[in-house]
């Protein structure tokens, strides 16, 4: 049965470092654990890749209770994809959701990294997508002054970066970066090649190309230990060496080039709109924010829809079909839905997500 608006289950994930206590907290959980399922993956479509670790099945993938048992979502949208997916559907018939949607809770820094960017994915690997990332910073914990490490401040050559990532000389690794301060409320682009790494006690939605691909320079944090099979995609770490960014990029540079600032798109009685990602960035998807004080009616874009309630609760309805949110909730918005309703008494914020250009081709 075809449903308009669908309230999704948690999905955690299991990643090579520990956190989760901030989705813990962000759900309302009295008892917040940190543990190695540091990530929600909301809606997901994608199956996670967790090289070292005990295979578990369609991992990653959200499966919902249905009148006929537990189904994934994405065999749910394959059987109706006019309904869920409008006009996103590829010209031969075939579609692939471009993003993957995450609650991220970080109890570390995480390992530096890198993604390659679509154009490399493309030209050189074969893949359809890269890793470009944006993050919406939701909160931090108690005592943390949240940061983040985003590019080169001090840039090493190809060959000295190298030589660090071989040898891990965890000092010179420290030297190149500098912290990049970020607070609640804030949102950062991360482009395709720029070596990073999220710092610790940071919860946020993080919003990706859809794919897996990561280069991990940095093999131990924290006793964690990155198995050889998840550092450099099975390729080896000349190949990797092509994908960084080794520009020079100081603590303003990054502010000016990576710091998005919102733009309002609609603002009405009992709504405001804003634009926090668009096509400038990634063909791939838009994000926006919701904030909803007592009561709307939203005209939907007819797009594949995620969501995440990041504070208050409402009740969600489009047409005979009603669902409750709370904080920490998230749902499904149908293509096929015209608009939709929200009531809040406290008011709300949303995060919505939904396809860009790139489906359309």
């Amino acid at each position: 049965m075809k449903k308009g608006l669908i309230k999704l289950p948690r999905n955690r994930v299991r990643r090579n470092y520990l956190g989760g206590a901030g989705i813990d907290a962000l759900h309302g959980e009295t008892v917040c654990v940190d543990n190695n399922m540091p990530e929600e993956w909301v809606g997901s479509m994608v199956e996670a890749t967790n090289p070292g670790m005990e295979v578990i099945p369609h991992e990653g993938l959200i499966a919902i209770e249905t009148e006929n048992g537990k189904e994934f979502l994405r065999d749910i949208v394959d059987r109706e994809r006019a309904y869920y997916l409008g006009e996103s559907i590829h010209k031969d018939g075939s579609w692939q959701l471009s993003f993957l949607l995450k609650i991220l809770d970080s109890a570390m820094r995480l390992h530096v990294q890198a993604h390659p960017s679509t154009k490399f994915a493309n030209e050189v690997m074969g893949k359809p997508y890269g890793k470009l990332e944006c993050y919406f910073i939701l909160g931090a914990r108690d005592g943390i002054d949240p940061y983040i490490r985003l590019g080169f401040q001090h840039a090493p050559t190809k060959e000295e970066w190298k030589h660090i990532v071989e040898v891990q000389d965890k000092e010179k690794m420290d030297g190149c970066f500098e912290k990049i301060p970020v607070k609640p409320g804030e949102v950062w682009y991360i482009p395709g090649g720029m070596p990073h790494a999220i710092g610790e006690g940071i919860t946020m939605l993080e919003i990706m190309e859809p794919s897996d691909l990561v280069v991990r320079c940095e093999f131990e944090r924290e006793g964690i230990i990155v198995p050889e099979e998840g550092r450099f995609m099975g390729r080896g770490l000349d190949f990797c060496l092509d994908i960084f960014d080794y520009k020079e990029y100081s603590k303003e540079d990054i502010i000016e080039k990576c710091r998005i600032t919102p733009t309002v798109l609609e603002k009405r009685e009992g709504f405001e709109r804003l634009r926090l990602v668009d096509e400038k960035l990634t063909p791939c998807f838009f994000v926006e924010k919701l904030k909803v004080d007592g009561q709307a009616e939203i005209s939907h874009n007819h797009m594949f829809t995620l969501g995440v309630v990041c504070s208050g609760s409402c009740v969600m309805k489009a047409g005979e079909e009603e669902i409750r949110l709370k904080r920490g909730d998230s749902f499904v918005i149908a293509a096929a839905v015209e608009s939709y309703e929200i009531a809040t008494d406290e008011g709300t914020e949303l995060g919505i997500v939904y396809p860009g250009k790139d489906m359309e081709s």
